[in-house]
């Protein structure tokens, strides 16, 4: 039985922490989902990021009118702090307590269950980003990177124990990250100041959506580790900014 579990759990990091079909979702917040949650409503939830699309759209309509570089550079600024500010302030904290399930594909926070690969595109897409969830969300956590970011973005850590990668990962700035592990794709948000969260549907502990210090995250382990620092791209903002689909390249498991 443990061999099977970690099998399981191999090819579930081969491919974004899902796998090849869906099964059916979960009862509602489960009996995974850890305690003192932030209390949720559905339809809270979209009207909060039915304000965020309009405040997201004004932007944009900035953007394209910007007659010089240096106001649309003033634009994509702005652009960085409202998505990271609807991240933290309203997307991460509806999603925390969502349980994890390894074929888990639920659209709705706190309502079934939700691989890692589909938590990070899922979240992105609730945040307005125009991508393939599904296709994405299969591919492998270095695969999912390459897709939201470029290579100027990217950094590859090999070998590094827990506590030097996260220095590491604070000597880039604050900002936010994917993060690739060889079995898992997360999110990884370093604060002012150098705080640094790890947030995920992790498939330890709790067995659900987590925030959690990366310092102390068993899900952090990992002798390859891939960060991709989406905040700092331009061209990723853009897409976002303007609503501008992400194709998918690279793809080695289709709809």
């Amino acid at each position: 039985m443990k061999t099977l579990v970690i099998a399981a759990l191999l090819v579930a990091g081969l491919r974004g922490c899902f796998g090849q079909s869906a099964a059916p979702d979960s009862a509602a917040t489960g009996p995974n989902a850890p305690a003192a949650l932030v209390p949720f409503s559905a339809p809270a939830y979209r009207a909060t990021l039915q304000h965020f699309e309009a405040r997201r759209r004004h932007l944009a309509a900035r953007y394209r009118g910007a007659g010089t570089a240096a106001r649309r550079a003033a634009c994509l600024r702005s652009a960085r702090k409202l998505l990271l500010t609807e991240l933290d302030s309203t997307i991460f904290p509806a999603w925390e307590g969502t349980d994890w399930a390894f074929y888990g594909t639920t659209w709705e926070p706190r309502r079934g269950s939700i691989a890692c690969g589909y938590f990070v595109t899922t979240t992105l897409h609730d945040a307005g980003l125009r991508l393939q969830r599904t296709v994405l969300a299969k591919q492998t956590s270095e695969t999912i990177i390459k897709n939201l970011t470029s290579e100027a973005h990217i950094t590859r850590y090999r070998g590094l124990s827990q506590a030097e990668f996260v220095a590491q990962a604070r000597a880039q700035g604050p900002g936010l990250y994917v993060l690739g592990l060889d079995f898992h794709a997360a999110f990884l948000r370093v604060r002012e100041g150098g705080a640094t969260q790890m947030v995920h549907s992790s498939f330890l502990g709790t067995g659900a959506v987590v925030r959690e210090a990366a310092e102390s995250s068993a899900a952090l382990s990992s002798n390859y580790r891939v960060l991709g620092k989406v905040s700092a791209d331009e061209v990723f903002l853009r897409h976002w900014l303007l609503g501008e689909a992400l194709a998918v390249h690279g793809a080695t498991v289709k709809e």
